[in-house]
């Protein structure tokens, strides 16, 4: 007569020669795999594996996705160290403190624009000026409509 010990510790024997025969499974077909994948030329996304799902397209934690590369050239070089800055975005601490940057430029790049100053309208100014010299108020045409003095 079997005892429950003894068919626990038969489950216990078949469970670990079928995880050594999985793995000896596992080595043939990874290598199969491999072997079409570098002849076909295939990529992880020709396969449908770039998104990190698991078995049942659950979203894989901890795959990291690349980044995408910096859209601008570099303006600024450190001389000390090499570093570069794009001049978008926050600054470097190299170039923080400085307070002419043109030091930094690099050979051809241009330096950052300046915004020109708003423009004030002199001669909206000087009309108002004028009619408040002779003593009258300036009306807009809304005023003089209002008021009837609108020429007919």
């Amino acid at each position: 007569m079997t005892t429950y010990q003894s068919v626990r510790a038969q489950i216990a024997k078949l469970e670990k020669q079928a995880e050594s025969l999985r793995q000896q499974e596992l080595k043939n077909v990874i290598a199969q795999v491999r072997e079409v994948v570098s002849q076909y030329g295939l990529t992880a996304a020709d396969l449908g594996l770039s998104g990190a799902r698991g078995a049942r397209g659950a979203k894989v934690r901890g795959v990291k996705r690349a980044r995408r590369a910096s859209a601008g050239v570099a303006k600024y070089r450190d001389p000390a160290t090499g570093q570069t800055w794009t001049g978008h975005g926050r600054p470097p601490a190299w170039i923080v403190a400085a307070k002419d940057r043109e030091a930094f430029l690099i050979n051809g790049a241009a330096p950052a624009k300046k915004k020109p100053a708003a423009k004030k309208p002199a001669a909206k100014k000087a009309a108002a000026k004028k009619s408040a010299k002779k003593g009258r108020a300036r009306k807009t045409p809304a005023v003089q409509i209002e008021s009837g003095v609108a020429a007919q």
